[in-house]
């Protein structure tokens, strides 16, 4: 487990996604023409579930509380961009089941239950990727093609302020799905 030297963590669940995905994401992101702050290449991920800011005996508290769920990896795409007004991000939409996000949303908020220092989301949850702040219309663009990775695991990331803005660093992270002994034996493939 790694944390930065603060008392205070800030803290939420994410999909954090492979260099090579950040990396085509950002490139496609920087091709357009966002008026608004653009999001860090490696800051780019998906939240599952956000959990404000907690003590360094709550992060230990948390992290005993997640096991793994029995939930096999997946793959998520993104065709197209939406906008949060309020706000003003700019994000990406999904364009694959969203099902699994959401079944591992509420995986998180289950295990979590008992943790009553733990901030409950008032929104209801819509998965995205956000790309840009403070972005202003117009905001609708679309991917040549849907852009898509497969999601193997997820993990608890930490908020960090930094001279340049915020920087998300891995906390903890978790497989999707550990395979029986039984399919370890018959050659379980994701």
């Amino acid at each position: 487990m790694k944390l930065s030297n603060k008392g205070q963590h800030r803290l939420f669940f994410a999909i954090d996604f492979d260099e090579k995905f950040k990396e085509t994401l950002h490139q496609w992101v920087c091709d357009l023409d966002i008026n608004g702050r653009l999001v860090d290449k490696d800051n780019l991920h998906l939240t599952l579930q956000f959990l404000g800011s907690v003590n360094n005996h709550q992060v230990f508290d948390i992290v005993d509380q997640i096991t793994i769920p029995q939930i096999k990896p997946f793959d998520i795409a993104l065709n197209k961009t939406g906008y949060f007004p309020k706000n003003q991000i700019l994000f990406c939409e999904l364009s694959s089941d969203t099902s699994p996000i959401k079944k591992l949303s509420s995986f998180i908020q289950s295990q979590l239950r008992t943790l009553n220092f733990i901030i409950r989301e008032k929104r209801r949850f819509h998965p995205h990727v956000t790309i840009a702040r403070d972005a202003i219309p117009p905001v609708d663009f679309e991917l040549p093609t849907p852009l898509s990775t497969k999601v193997k695991y997820f993990c608890l990331m930490e908020s960090i302020s930094i001279k340049s803005g915020v920087h998300y660093e891995m906390v903890e992270s978790w497989p999707l799905y550990r395979p029986s002994d039984k399919e370890i034996l018959l050659g379980y493939r994701e």
